[in-house]
């Protein structure tokens, strides 16, 4: 009675668990969706995206660098004590007001080439940022099309214990009967009973590895908390997912790789930006001519003018002449005022155009020493080349290896798996027959959720190298 207790307790449960797979089913997220969601909310692919913004910019100004600069400045100030005043030149020492306006412009007729470089340079920069961007983007994908096929993956096993528990159930259930009616030894139930438990262990423990997983691929796309408690899947079985055996051959997906492989790509933009550095700094050591131009003006609360007629005041004696008689010279008064401030704009106007030739001779054998430091940051981007391109093709090589010994490891899994269901059934029969006992009904269980454990670790595998190579080549993700 224990035995059947235990059987009506865990009936009920396996509906609930199809009607939630179902559910799933029905209105749980696509792979396409949550590799969206993914590029969308990922931290460091956003960094990325900034990234590459930053480089667009740069590249922007490396354009407007060919254009001459414009510059003003003004000040507004007084002077207190005694000073000469710059456009009087005469002595102050009440407090003055000065105004000074500037304008100024620089143009770079030749440095070199430097600007012609800096701009090819900032040009191959903005475009490696940008495959930085879609290299990034990679591993997102790479990253949830790996957590999204190992929960497709815990789910088969789920659904394969869960057959397995309610066959085992109805065993009890027959064997109980066997009992109750004196036909089979008590021994014959318990062994199902224990194998019934220990099912039920199994199935506990890869639910809760689904739930985690789930949680792992709902971190991965920055998920609300509120929309983390109904997170769900939408996919094919991986029971329904066609396993070929694979036909390409590691040069061919290899060349397709290195055609499309955003991080390759940007390792080659990355040489040929280290190389346009290069003749960046060796334009240091070439002569540079510069042209400038500039325009000034000022107002001064000492430049005075007259304002109307002089006024004629006592002659002032100023000396002697031969005979005695003194010498006098006329003496007028003036109204003054400030100048006004335009006028004083228009007089005190200056401009100015000139060249400057700069011809560098020593300087700390800097300028060598940078052509140096470049050259060997140049070697350093063309051996990452190398090695990236050596990267992709171990990465290619282990995926189709990976996938080949996949499909060899998923071809004998489903052998076994055939072999093992056989085996069953007869045991099965057997037991039924009284022919077998329940520990070798058990061991024929076992077996086969073994092999079936194995067909689908072998699946997986092979789906996940499949996905892996596609991501490479840059095809579209589905299942």
């Amino acid at each position: 009675m224990r035995a059947t207790a235990l059987v009506m307790r865990r009936i009920p449960f396996f509906p609930f668990v199809l009607l939630v797979v179902s559910a799933h089913g029905q209105s749980g997220w696509t792979l396409e969706q949550c590799v969206q969601r993914a590029e969308e909310r990922n931290l460091s692919l956003r960094g990325a995206i900034l990234n590459a913004d930053l480089a667009d910019k740069a590249r922007d100004q490396s354009l407007w660098n060919y254009l001459p600069d414009l510059n003003g400045a003004a000040t507004h100030g007084y002077n207190y004590g005694r000073v000469i005043d710059r456009f009087t030149n005469t002595f102050a020492t009440d407090q003055v007001r000065t105004n000074n306006f500037y304008l100024s412009s620089d143009l770079m007729l030749f440095n070199g080439l430097r600007k012609h470089n800096e701009r090819r340079q900032a040009g191959l920069s903005a475009d490696a940022a940008m495959q930085g961007t879609e290299a990034a983007r990679n591993i997102v994908r790479t990253q949830v099309v790996q957590q999204f096929l190992e929960v497709l993956s815990i789910e088969e096993r789920v659904r394969a214990t869960e057959a397995q528990l309610a066959s085992t159930s109805q065993q009890v259930d027959r064997m109980q009967a066997l009992v109750d009616a004196g036909r089979s030894a008590r021994a014959e139930v318990m062994t199902l009973i224990s194998q019934q438990a220990q099912q039920d262990y199994t199935l506990v423990d890869l639910r809760n590895q689904r739930e985690r997983a789930l949680l792992r691929l709902a971190q991965s796309l920055q998920l609300a908390p509120e929309e983390v408690p109904t997170f769900a899947l939408s996919a094919p079985a991986l029971g329904a997912l066609g396993v070929v055996e694979p036909a390409s051959d590691v040069e061919s997906v290899l060349t397709n790789v290195l055609a499309q492989d955003p991080a390759y790509k940007q390792s080659e933009l990355v040489a040929l930006s280290a190389e346009r550095g290069v003749a960046i700094a060796r334009s240091g050591s070439v002569p540079s001519l510069m042209f400038n131009a500039s325009a000034g003006t000022g107002y001064s609360g000492r430049n005075l003018e007259t304002v109307g007629e002089p006024v004629e005041l006592d002659p002032t004696p100023i000396g002697y002449t031969l005979n005695g008689d003194i010498v006098y010279t006329p003496s007028f008064d003036y109204d003054t005022q400030v100048r006004p401030f335009g006028k004083q704009l228009d007089d005190n106007l200056n401009e100015s155009l000139g060249f400057t030739l700069n011809v560098p001779i020593f300087n700390n054998m800097r300028n060598r020493l940078a052509v140096d430091q470049a050259r060997v940051q140049h070697e350093q981007a063309k051996l990452d080349v190398a090695a990236m391109k050596d990267t992709r093709r171990r990465d290619v090589q282990d995926a189709i290896l990976t996938q080949r010994g996949a499909f060899n490891q998923y071809q004998a899994a489903q052998r076994a798996v055939d072999a093992a269901e056989e085996n069953l059934r007869y045991a099965e029969a057997r037991f039924e027959q009284g022919a077998a006992n329940s520990l070798e009904l058990n061991t024929a269980k076992n077996d086969l959720q073994r092999v079936m454990a194995d067909r689908i670790t072998a699946k997986y595998t092979y789906v996940m190298a499949a996905k892996l190579l596609d991501i490479l080549q840059g095809l579209p993700l589905t299942l």
